[in-house]
């Protein structure tokens, strides 16, 4: 089995650096199932580099952050390594939100992961914090839980297994007396979501991350389980499904590999407002969104990037590639066939062909 397997910044950090014999004891677990195949997503290297500086509280300036996952990150890679020591090959992968959202880049690490895997190299991965130009708490994953998910579509897991230092879903704050642990969630849904918040003071994900990282993987037909790491032979535990929340695969068929690409991991770089009738098809994937169609036109976009398809009411409703560049598109909304050809002097008969649509959500 192809699992990939997320590690919490909780589960990482020592009293003064890296948590080595957390490292040591995953390590050995792995090794002692060599039926299994691991793709490791690392948390920690901002929470290392911190503990390397003396700092108790996570600052808030960008840059320092940044600083502190490069400081970190070496410490964080160097436990690995002494870990599986020579029994095992490791190679670091770090990624940044436009790996993902660029297909051609997003491509390349499916194939470099894939063949990593099939040379028996188990990959170290974290996100690329240090060359974030973005907030960092505001970037493309936020956590560690949704790049868990992008790395389990991408390399055809059959299970990601996110390990925390919480039990899993329960009912209500854990906290609370009387709480209970949710064995099995088969739908994931905005209010399951949302009714979940909050943050260790290490990591930047909590419980309603890791519902959004299993709705990514879920929808790929990606098995999920959301276990506490700190138990007792965790590892072998959560993948016979002892112990943890297992997130139970949407029964639809599975989306593609380039669908999924669309729908979760694709950066929009414009968007279309359409009417009624093209919300029909955009919804039910059954035609494309024809030019007469669009209501309005926004951001400046190329023949072949990723547009959101809008209802009037603001509702995303899908993702699709199109056919027009922006402007040409601002001057065709709305016309029929023959005024559009006697405006740009060609015609392509859809700004979005169904089959290059995917439904978000």
């Amino acid at each position: 089995m192809r699992i990939v397997l997320k590690l919490g910044s909780s589960l990482l950090n020592g009293g003064s650096g890296v948590n080595t014999i957390f490292i040591d004891q995953l390590a050995s677990q792995i090794l002692g199932m060599p039926e299994h195949e691991f793709a490791i997503v690392t948390s920690g290297a901002i929470s290392t580099g911190m503990k390397k500086l003396g700092l108790n509280e996570k600052p808030k300036d960008v840059a320092m952050l940044q600083a502190l996952a490069a400081i970190g990150q070496s410490d964080l890679m160097n436990a690995y390594e002494n870990a599986f020591e020579e029994r095992r090959t490791l190679a670091q992968v770090l990624l940044t939100n436009a790996d993902f959202s660029n297909r051609m880049k997003y491509l390349n690490i499916r194939n470099t992961l894939n063949t990593l895997m099939s040379h028996k190299v188990a990959p170290i991965i974290n996100e690329n914090d240090t060359v974030t130009v973005l907030d960092i708490k505001k970037s493309a994953f936020g956590d560690n839980d949704a790049l868990a998910a992008h790395v389990a579509v991408a390399i055809d897991a059959d299970l990601l297994l996110i390990f925390t230092d919480v039990d899993g879903l329960f009912d209500k704050n854990p906290k609370e007396p009387g709480a209970k642990l949710i064995r099995e969630v088969r739908a994931i849904n905005d209010e399951l979501i949302t009714g979940c918040s909050g943050t260790n003071s290490l990591g930047r994900g909590g419980m309603a991350a890791k519902l959004r990282a299993a709705k990514i993987a879920s929808e790929a037909s990606v098995r999920v389980i959301v276990a506490n790491g700190t138990n007792n032979g965790a590892l072998r535990k959560a993948i016979n499904g002892e112990i943890g929340t297992v997130f139970i695969p949407a029964e639809s068929p599975r989306l593609s590999e380039g669908k999924h690409w669309l729908a979760f991991a694709s950066e929009p770089k414009g968007r279309i407002v359409v009417n009624a009738q093209a919300m029909i098809c955009a919804i039910g994937k059954s035609c494309g969104i024809i030019p007469q169609d669009v209501i309005s036109v926004s951001g400046n976009f190329d023949k072949g990037d990723v547009l959101e398809i809008a209802a009037e009411d603001g509702r995303i409703l899908c993702k699709g590639i199109t056919n027009y560049f922006s402007h040409e598109l601002e001057r065709i909304k709305g016309k029929d066939i023959e005024s559009i050809c006697r405006e740009l002097g060609f015609v392509y008969t859809e700004v979005v062909g169904s089959s290059d649509m995917a439904v978000v959500g």
